[in-house]
């Protein structure tokens, strides 16, 4: 329908012309043209903008405008508001566009355009050709656009901006004025359904805050970090462990349902790991534990989909420890001991461990000191510490001992003094020994109390002391307690009055203290063909015990290892199979023992499969006491139906609006602000005076950051420049910052300065001479003869000295100047038969034909140009002592018209002989009587 447009369509101005009779077109053209502009006013739009224009005007009293050659007014570049007629305007924001037909701006700050309803209050306009801007205040459609436009007022996208308004008032009344920048409010009118569609709920809130203030608000319930009984998540996954063939990569058939081609077993594989255990590269397939469907079969082929490269892949299945089944719990075991699977034909790496470790109650004191002082009837007192148990209580019965049966008296009756047998009431039979008997059997009464002995008897009695009096014989369990997963304390002073006692508390009725109750596969193995041996550690109650367990150490009494030992609660943990009864002696390596009072193993029996079942662990901190956010119910903040919002706003900004808008009734609501800092990284450079007054200008720096300030502006780094002959010595502690300049020592420098010659000779052929220490020199007088204590000549260097000094300081070589070089760079041989040959592969350091000194090695030419800036060691004296002409002489100059290096036969200048020139023909350089330093 034409109606629903923003821009007008249907227009009866450019009909005119056509529709007018012709004589009034030729007779009254102006008019004419009078209707065509009449009918484009009315199919016009009315832009009101804001600004102003100013123009170059006559200095004069009357107000008069200079014109430029078109007779157009002349503009200052400052004015904005400029339009040129026909030019096309176009909206920064709405990106709308119309052309300029009227420009009154200059006298009502309005422009009349053809029709266009998508300029958005507020925006800026601007003149495509004439390049001036302003900011629309309003627009408003002339008749004509109204009656055929009517239809579009109430479509959205084709509606005036100011009706939107109207629109806000009828579909977002719960929404503020104000919204976050750049929300398109048509788009949003569109749109508004999707927030009420979600109301109540995370997305819609996080969709409101949007609008409201263009911010991703985090949204949290209290909830969640609310304590519950039984509130935690126990987790555990389905694992099948196959071999990839060939190039097929199971990564890429996530989520696919891979199926078992002899069992035609199917799972949804989740995800999966791959890792590498000795030579086997396993891929651990984590299947979907709700989708597997029949059993897969060891070595049989499964296939799926790769949905990268739309092909079949496939995997073998292996077979896998899967799992554990106790047989016989045992006791005194703790939750992830160690348990070891052996056997099965597999490659050897699966592993077990405990899963948990039941409770169970104390059912003995063990009395191994009665200790003194004690009297019948106190109580023990227990440490529960780590042992999760509750309600255990003993007393002692029996102190200082009771009558006792000899050993070996069966099958003897028991007589009375008058040697009379004890007879029942009838007369008719005697009481006798009905069994051998040990050394803590004892009489007792038909309630199970033991005949005591008097106090008064110990030390009356033959053989007896008053000491025994106090010692602890029989302790009565008054409460076996519940729940221990470890043996609780009996504490040395067992009660309030007596001392020196030592007392053990035991488990020796099932369910016992510690018993297995689970044992869990924590490396499944690979290639199991047979179900393996599961074998748990020997848990050994001890007493008697003498010298000191030591972990790792061997058993000299059976075979086996100590694992631990619990010192205080007389525990041996053994690594044996060996079975231990009551009584027997446990020896180790070093000589330690310890009598077995109690052992009661755990056992187990392990089953092979395709299908494992991980270790289980708790998903998140749900119902965990240890985490300390969780709380307790408080029916305010803490609570099933509250929630918070956190978002760069505060609570107050946007309460009511969320409340009247998203907010589900019934619901607490809280608000909590983030904050995000921006931080600049530049740092004001400081003058002299802001840094000594730090202290006092809180305002521009923090401390911190003047004491920055302090050690880069105020600390002096001493860098003299010095050389090796100016007097100065190096400064050893350069690299110390000083606080003031009269610190600063005199007569050192901090940076040496080096010379270096280069002499260019001016020959046809230039060469290139390095003067100055190099890399020869270290041959020369480091391997040519050791630190020197006298002044002497240098072997097989004739004419050369050296001097020692009086320290001797710098009269040799030390390894650390010369670290940088190789060995083959100072002494070399380029023969085929040498050591350091390149190629040389045949020669050993037995050869008979090759040694280390031999005459061939020689110095490598490059060591003579190769700087090492190090210098001699020692004095070096060049001495010709008896020549005459030589270079040391003093009183032969080259312009001397007496001497010259030519001369044959003359005197010399001083009584001497002849002078040797190089002329002559008798004397050769290999003549060992004549030297060219002689005088004859």
């Amino acid at each position: 329908m034409s109606g629903n447009n923003p821009t007008l369509k249907n227009k009866i101005s450019p009909h005119v012309q056509e529709r007018l009779p012709e004589f009034v077109k030729s007779d009254h053209p102006l008019f004419t043209l009078f209707l065509k502009y009449y009918y484009e006013f009315l199919e016009a739009g009315e832009l009101t903008v804001s600004g102003s224009n100013d123009y170059v005007i006559e200095e004069t009293i009357t107000k008069n405008r200079i014109l430029d050659e078109a007779g157009e007014n002349i503009v200052l570049e400052e004015s904005v508001g400029k339009f040129t007629i026909g030019e096309t305007i176009t909206g920064a924001t709405s990106k709308a566009t119309a052309r300029v037909l009227v420009d009154d701006f200059d006298d009502s700050n309005r422009i009349f355009v053809t029709s266009q309803q998508k300029f958005i209050t507020g925006e800026t306009i601007t003149g495509n050709t004439s390049g001036a801007i302003t900011t629309m205040v309003s627009y408003r459609a002339n008749p004509v656009q109204n009656i055929q436009q009517l239809l579009a007022y109430a479509d959205v996208d084709n509606t005036v901006y100011a009706f939107l308004d109207k629109f806000r008032d009828s579909f977002m009344e719960s929404l503020p004025n104000t919204l976050a920048d750049g929300i398109a409010k048509r788009k949003l009118i569109k749109n508004i359904r999707d927030m009420y569609s979600a109301k109540g709920t995370r997305d819609g809130h996080k969709l409101f805050f949007r609008i409201l203030f263009d911010e991703e608000a985090v949204i949290t319930y209290p909830r969640d970090n609310m304590l519950r009984v039984s509130d935690g998540r126990w987790s555990t996954d389905k694992v099948i462990r196959v071999s990839e063939a060939g190039t097929s990569d199971f990564n890429k058939a996530i989520g696919q349902r891979m199926v078992g081609a002899t069992s035609g077993a199917t799972a949804l594989i989740a995800t999966i790991i791959k890792f590498r255990e000795g030579a086997d590269l396993i891929a651990e397939v984590n299947v979907d534990a709700d989708s597997v469907t029949g059993t897969f079969v060891p070595g049989e082929t499964v296939t799926t989909t790769d949905t990268t490269l739309d092909l079949e892949i496939s995997a073998v299945v292996k077979g896998i420890v899967t799992g554990g089944l106790v047989t016989s719990g045992g006791a005194y075991y703790s939750t992830a001991d160690d348990v070891h699977v052996t056997g099965g034909a597999g490659n050897n790496a699966a592993t077990a461990r405990v899963e948990s470790a039941g409770a169970g109650s104390i059912d003995e004191i063990l009395i191994e000191n009665g200790g003194t002082g004690y009297s019948a009837g106190e109580e023990l007192q227990f440490t529960l510490t780590n042992t999760e148990g509750i309600g255990v209580r003993a007393k002692i019965s029996v102190v200082g001992g009771g009558i006792s049966l000899e050993p070996d008296t069966a099958p003897d009756a028991m007589m009375m003094e008058n040697e009379d047998f004890i007879v029942t009431d009838d007369d008719v039979q005697f009481i006798s020994q009905e069994q051998t008997v040990g050394e803590l059997d004892h009489l007792t009464l038909e309630d199970g109390g033991q005949i005591v002995v008097e106090t008064a008897t110990f030390g009356d009695a033959p053989g007896s002391a008053v000491s025994e009096r106090g010692e602890i014989t029989k302790i009565e369990m008054i409460n076996k307690g519940n729940g221990f997963i470890k043996l609780p304390l009996v504490l040395d002073s067992a009660t309030t009055t007596g001392s020196g006692s030592t007392l053990f508390a035991v488990s020796n009725v099932t369910p016992m203290v510690g018993h297995v109750e689970g044992v869990s596969i924590t490396n499944f193995g690979l290639d199991y063909t047979n179900n393996p041996t599961l074998t748990l550690n020997r848990n050994v109650l001890v007493r008697n015990i003498s010298g000191s367990f030591t972990v790792g150490d061997s058993l000299a009494s059976h075979t086996g290892t100590v694992v631990s030992f619990d010192s205080a609660r007389h525990i041996l943990e053994l690594k044996t199979s060996v079975t231990l009864n009551e009584g027997d002696v446990v020896t180790t390596s070093t000589g330690a023992t310890a009598t077995v009072h109690q052992s009661t193993p755990s056992f187990a029996n392990a089953t092979v499969g395709t299908v494992g079942t991980t270790v289980g662990n708790f998903v998140g901190d749900k119902g965990k006491l240890s985490v300390d956010t969780m709380r307790v119910q408080d029916s305010f903040y803490y609570q099933d139906y509250s929630y918070v919002v956190r978002i760069g706003q505060s609570i107050n900004e946007w309460r009511e609006s969320v409340r009247r808008s998203v907010h589900p009734a019934g619901w607490n609501v809280f608000g909590e602000v983030s904050f995000a800092s921006q931080v600049s990284a530049r740092l004001q450079v400081p003058t002299a005076g802001q840094v000594v007054d730090y202290t006092g200008d809180t305002e521009t720096f923090s401390p911190e950051l003047a004491s920055t300030f302090t050690n880069l502006f105020t600390t002096i780094f001493v860098r003299r420049l010095g050389t090796a002959t100016d007097g100065t010595s190096v400064n050893a502690s350069a690299r110390v910052g000083l606080k003031d300049f009269s610190e600063i020592p005199s007569g050192k420098r901090e940076v040496t300065l080096t010379s270096s010659v280069t002499v260019s000779m001016g020959l046809t052929s230039q060469t290139t001479n390095t003067l100055g220490p190099t890399l020869d020199l270290l041959p020369k007088y480091a391997f040519a003869v050791p630190p020197i204590e006298t002044t002497e000549e240098i072997p097989n260097y004739p004419g050369i000295t050296r001097e020692i000094r009086s320290s001797n300081s710098g009269a040799y070589f030390t390894i650390e100047q010369f670290g940088q070089f190789r060995i083959n760079q100072v002494s070399t041989n380029t023969g085929e038969n040498t050591f350091d040959y390149a190629s040389q592969d045949h020669n050993t350091f037995d050869s008979t034909q090759d040694t280390f000194d031999s005459q061939s090695i020689f110095i490598p030419p490059a060591a003579f140009t190769t700087r090492i800036n190090v210098p001699p060691p020692g004095e070096i004296i060049i001495s010709n002592t008896g020549s005459v002409n030589a270079f040391d002489q003093t009183f032969a100059t080259f312009d001397d018209t007496t001497n010259t290096f030519d001369e044959e036969g003359a005197n010399r200048a001083t009584a001497g002989g002849i002078y040797t020139d190089y002329s002559e023909t008798t004397s050769t350089y290999d003549d060992t009587n004549t030297t060219f330093d002689v005088g004859v």
